[in-house]
């Protein structure tokens, strides 16, 4: 699903729910040249835990997008920022069992 992601369509793509291979990464390493693959921060302490990913299409200069840390799991944030003035774009993993990450949201 990854591979198929059109470069000249998409800048931005969230993943929900990402296949982790044994080193606890997504199986990105040969869209890296093309994408900038961003985990939670904590993913490296906790890739159990993980279930979202962002990819970043490279031809966004790196000065017009930074990540915001959120503190709820699993729930990710960029701003993206150019003559529209700033815009937040948001990736939130809610499981169906809980209503944990909505509380966030109010």
């Amino acid at each position: 699903m990854i591979k198929s992601l059109d470069l000249e369509i998409y800048d931005l793509a969230y993943i929900q729910e990402p296949y982790l291979n044994l080193v606890n990464l997504a199986n990105t390493s040969n869209l890296r040249s093309w994408w900038d693959v961003i985990y939670l921060a904590d993913h490296h302490s906790f890739p159990q835990c993980s279930q979202v990913i962002m990819l970043v299409n490279k031809r966004l200069l790196k000065n017009t997008w930074h990540i915001v840390l959120l503190k709820p799991p699993n729930t990710m944030s960029i701003e993206l920022t150019g003559p529209f003035g700033k815009v937040h774009i948001y990736n939130i993993y809610n499981p169906c069992d809980s209503n944990h990450t909505l509380d966030f949201l109010e």
